[in-house]
């Protein structure tokens, strides 16, 4: 089992705004590796908990299309996501035969924007907050930094 490093957790906490005071790097360059992969696994963790917390039942393209739709409406404006490859990353999650390639950048962006979203701390509290971020570390750490965490395993499967 490799162990999630503090500096991947400090910047995923910052992200999240739960450590206003968090001395975290401001450029990438300035960041591990080790603390960049463990960040990636960390936020990819938190997105399939984000996408399986607003769709529990699963959810029809339709439905994935609104929230994208919403989604985009409500980020800053300075903000932007790559809509296709959003909504395609949620039916990834949703329906494991709909895996969709897409460029590892694109698919950062919207991985960051929905968990910030989803998992925004006024919205659903400090403490519900700490333990999905707990649930993710312990995910990350038990199926891989550089798996695409299996989502059946981790989280059930809905089919």
């Amino acid at each position: 089992m490799k162990r999630i490093s503090p500096g991947a957790v400090a910047l995923v906490r910052a992200l999240l705004t739960l450590d206003d005071d968090a001395d975290v790097p401001t450029a990438q360059e300035d960041v591990s590796p080790e603390d960049q992969l463990g960040a990636a696994a960390l936020i990819t963790s938190l997105f399939i908990h984000a996408v399986r917390r607003l769709f529990p039942e699963g959810a029809s393209r339709g439905e994935v299309i609104r929230f994208v739709a919403e989604l985009r409406l409500n980020l800053p404006s300075d903000t932007s996501i790559d809509t296709r490859a959003t909504e395609g990353m949620i039916m990834s999650v949703l329906d494991a035969k709909r895996r969709e390639e897409i460029p590892q950048e694109v698919a950062a962006a919207s991985a960051v924007a929905i968990v910030q979203h989803l998992l925004d701390q006024a919205r659903i509290g400090t403490d519900e907050l700490e333990a999905v971020l707990a649930k993710a570390i312990a995910s990350t750490e038990e199926y891989g930094l550089d798996a695409q965490l299996r989502v059946e395993d981790a989280y059930g499967s809905q089919a």
